[in-house]
């Protein structure tokens, strides 16, 4: 499908994509998405962010350049429903503006787990900013442009990496949160233990649709949320041991120090 075409087609249906960390819930939000008649629900789908998440940093250019010829043709192709879902965490990492370049009118929901609790969780699996291949392939890092910036960063360690990238993904949904609304695209905060609430999906699925009174498979619902959809065990069997309680508090405390220092960004 070409550019022209795809764009008209989604600038007529239900984008919703999310702002969150990772380690966040959103493939379980894909999961329970799909228990609503009429929606596709996608967790990461082809073509990937993922793939294009480190050259489209500090360049906006590039990145629209890869939603219209890639990304959007590639979803109006193959979408037959009124709404689409996208769950990835990377598209808070350089995806929005260039979206909205492009005429298309967003709905964002701003998936959060405490700052903490992303950080342990990222650290458990090694997956750390500027440091391990699958750090840098996903998660922003102190050097790249337009974070929160923090001096001295190549001396922290690797925990506090991960802690400083769950506080600038933090930043940027309260950024986007208060931006967005303004300029047409409304936004769902939605924080994890809300989402493994049974009796609060309602909500996601009044957002997710538009529709005041959603229909959605209940039972379907609890069934999932029975069960763990993303277990750390499926992505190493040699997960790092947890800090110290006092010396996890300790680094997390000198992260927020440096952070103070640069107060904007």
């Amino acid at each position: 499908m070409d550019t022209f075409t795809a764009l008209r087609k989604l600038r007529d249906c239900r984008l919703v994509f999310t702002a969150t960390s990772g380690r966040s819930g959103s493939k379980l939000l894909t999961q329970l998405a799909r228990t609503i008649p009429n929606i596709k629900a996608v967790h990461e789908s082809p073509p990937r962010m993922n793939y294009v998440m480190r050259s489209i940093q500090g360049n906006p250019t590039a990145a629209k350049w890869w939603l219209e010829s890639e990304m959007y043709p590639a979803i109006a192709s193959d979408l037959e429903h009124p709404v689409y879902l996208e769950t990835s965490h990377l598209f808070c990492k350089g995806f929005v503006e260039p979206t909205l370049e492009l005429d298309l009118k967003i709905q964002l929901v701003i998936l959060t787990r405490p700052a903490t609790q992303i950080a342990e969780s990222l650290f458990s699996i090694n997956c750390i900013p500027e440091r391990s291949l699958s750090g840098r392939l996903v998660l922003l890092g102190p050097s790249d442009p337009g974070v929160w910036t923090i001096p001295a960063w190549n001396e922290l360690s690797d925990y506090q990496l991960c802690y400083w990238y769950a506080r600038e993904i933090e930043r940027r949904q309260a950024y986007y949160e208060e931006t967005l609304p303004k300029k047409g695209c409304p936004c769902f905060r939605l924080s994890l233990a809300d989402l493994t609430d049974a009796s609060r999906f309602v909500e996601v699925a009044r957002f997710l649709t538009g529709n005041p009174n959603p229909i959605f498979d209940e039972l379907k619902v609890q069934t999932i949320l029975n069960s763990n959809q993303n277990p750390k065990s499926g992505l190493t069997s040699n997960l790092r041991s947890p800090l110290a309680p006092m010396r996890q508090a300790e680094e997390e405390d000198r992260v927020d120090e440096l952070l103070a220092q640069n107060p904007l960004y």
